[in-house]
């Protein structure tokens, strides 16, 4: 990590994740510098000016200063992985791979991880991974079998 920031384009490309919550739906908008590496994370998360919004907005902006610091992102992804705090709610992945995920700081590293493939000694790096929701009924079903 250095204290120099990486220069923010005009414009950046950008890919948007929809996650099922407990609490409600997470997006989470990952912006690609020209080489196809996150550069900034941006969230909504409930209703403007709720709590819910308040904190995603302050992760998102913290994520964000660690990318353009240049951060690996694999770092990223270890601190925030398997954070809690809410009901477990079934996603899936474009591959039909169910993923549960536990609370906001679990969704981000979903999101995150569709740009990452962790090799054990550098980062690779893959498409985004379409998030498909689940019926009730299948959320229901899969919680009960994997639980």
């Amino acid at each position: 990590m250095t204290s120099v920031l990486r220069p923010r384009p005009r414009t950046l490309a950008s890919s948007t994740t929809l996650l099922s919550t407990s609490l409600g739906d997470l997006y989470l908008t990952v912006a690609l510098d020209g080489d196809g590496d996150p550069l900034e994370l941006f969230g909504m998360f409930g209703k403007a000016g709720s709590f819910e919004q308040a904190v995603t907005e302050l992760a998102c902006r913290l994520i964000s200063l660690h990318l353009r610091r240049g951060t690996p992102l694999h770092d990223i992804l270890d601190q925030c992985r398997g954070i809690g705090g809410m009901e477990p709610r079934l996603n899936r992945l474009g591959d039909d791979k169910p993923v549960f995920v536990k609370g906001l700081g679990d969704g981000i590293a979903h999101a995150l991880n569709g740009f990452v493939r962790e090799t054990g000694r550098h980062q690779e790096h893959v498409q985004p991974i379409p998030i498909i929701r689940p019926s009730v009924a299948e959320h229901d079903a899969e919680f009960a079998r994997v639980a």
